[in-house]
């Protein structure tokens, strides 16, 4: 038997994430904060084994119009392999979710898809949502090897133009302050002008920044032209054993000095001086994807630093109340305009 209960403790929450093969910062009690700060709520759901935290999930809270929902962002964290964990688990989750008068429960482990994991989500009740709301078709790079081995192992366009923007005078700079995220967001408005995609707010990312710098654990890279235009932005998260390329525009002045190519090298090197395993590139398309999908250039620029895919369980749902049914034609509605 396991208890299932609030923690409070959390630097032993995090400690706990951390110990991980994948540490994801979507985990950690500070994007709790964050969501704290965007008006929503959140705990954490923690499952002992006496007093050995076992597992567990950051819980956070959504309200909008179309249905009020428990969200777990790369969440539970759990033994799948351990049917009392998981039964005890999403026991406690739905109890929870009613007693605080929520529609659905959504879920989206850091799981990867295989017919068992779905066969153990499903026997709880949960069903395939609409829509993802975190990556699920991840690029991943392992960091254990040498500098020259990642080198070598990238596409020899990749490696070209990483040597040319070093050899010609493009700069990466790193920084926290909130002019170098200024240019960032005219970046992203540029780019959401360009490419039709609707980003983020200048509130959501300054805040998620801001709560993961206070422990130094984010950072935002400009690539500066020879001529000294900024010309490419990302931020980047460090957390745990995985460093995650999570927002970023270019504006593409100079198509012979692609500086966001030198950024991702200066970020793989710092995640390695940081002794990091994994560098998450986040969002590819699927395998089985046409040309025409809307990460295929992205996804094409990911892959050229070598690395594999890693597939995870599609975001699931458990209805709670008829209200779901709003947000499943809503999203499915989302879906289909989106194309993906």
């Amino acid at each position: 038997m396991y208890s299932i209960k609030k923690t409070t403790d959390i630097q032993a929450w995090d400690a706990f994430v951390k110990t991980h093969q994948y540490s994801p910062f979507v985990q950690s009690y500070k994007y709790g904060e964050f969501y704290r700060e965007l008006g929503e709520h959140y705990w954490i759901l923690g499952v002992y084994a006496g007093e050995t935290l076992v597992g567990g999930s950051l819980v956070l809270t959504v309200h909008a119009k179309r249905g009020n929902f428990f969200y777990l962002p790369y969440g539970p964290m759990l033994d799948y392999t351990d049917s009392a964990m998981v039964q005890q688990f999403f026991a406690k989750l739905k109890r929870g979710a009613k007693k605080e008068h929520m529609d659905f429960i959504r879920i989206s482990p850091f799981l990867s898809d295989t017919q068992e994991g779905r066969a153990v989500i499903h026997a709880e009740g949960y069903r395939a949502a609409p829509m993802h709301v975190l990556a699920e078709n991840s690029w991943l790079l392992d960091l254990s090897q040498s500098e020259e081995q990642l080198l070598a192992q990238m596409k020899k366009n990749h490696r070209n133009l990483i040597r040319r923007c070093e050899r010609e005078g493009v700069t990466v700079t790193s920084h926290t302050d909130q002019k170098t995220l200024d240019i960032l967001h005219d970046m992203l408005d540029e780019t959401e002008k360009r490419q039709h995609f609707t980003r983020f707010s200048r509130h959501y990312i300054n805040t998620e920044f801001a709560k993961f710098a206070e422990d130094g654990e984010t950072l935002v890279y400009m690539g500066t032209l020879p001529t000294g235009e900024a010309d490419a932005a990302a931020i980047i998260m460090f957390y745990g054993n995985m460093a995650v390329y999570r927002h970023s525009a270019s504006r593409n002045l100079d198509k012979k000095l692609p500086t966001s190519y030198l950024i991702q090298w200066h970020v793989i090197k710092e995640a390695k001086r940081r002794g990091m395993r994994w560098y998450n590139f986040w969002g590819v398309e699927p395998k089985d994807a046409s040309a025409s999908h809307p990460f295929s250039g992205i996804g094409h620029f990911k892959r050229g630093f070598g690395g594999f895919q890693e597939d995870l369980l599609h975001c699931q749902d458990l209805p709670i109340t008829k209200k779901y049914w709003v947000n499943w034609i809503v999203e499915t509605i989302r879906k289909r305009k989106r194309g993906f």
